[in-house]
């Protein structure tokens, strides 16, 4: 197995398995009716998405192809975070909701880019120059 197939199954098993907490932070909030929703379990719900997707732009960033496959990630959660705001009819408040909840998600890509941006400049500084 090459250092790239390594790398790939890395992220990729670094991405289900906190996609599977964040489905099961998820899950748990709404186990029980009314919703009594603790603070913390709040702030999970509310961030913890940005490391999966951390993850997968870390993935799609780092598997070769088109540079328009590194944008993907962001439809993700831009299509129903538009759809949701659409759904409210326009209101303020819906903009609002979906705007905080995008929050975590554009953070996580956006630092998965940066990651990957840093990693490819130290790799250009470590090659000698011919």
């Amino acid at each position: 197995m090459t250092r790239q197939e390594k790398t790939d199954l890395f992220l990729l098993a670094c991405f289900v398995v906190s996609l599977g907490v964040y489905v099961a932070i998820f899950a748990s909030a709404f186990v029980e009716l009314p919703l009594n929703i603790r603070p913390w379990h709040q702030r999970l719900l509310l961030f913890f998405h940005f490391v999966p997707l951390f993850f997968l732009q870390l993935l799609m960033c780092h598997m070769p192809g088109p540079a328009w496959h590194r944008v993907l990630p962001l439809a993700l959660f831009l299509v129903p975070a538009v759809l949701f705001a659409l759904c409210t009819g326009g209101a303020l408040m819906g903009w609002i909701l979906a705007g905080f909840w995008c929050v975590a998600p554009l953070l996580g890509c956006l630092c998965g880019w940066l990651v990957w941006g840093l990693v490819c400049l130290a790799r250009r500084l470590r090659k000698p120059r011919a």
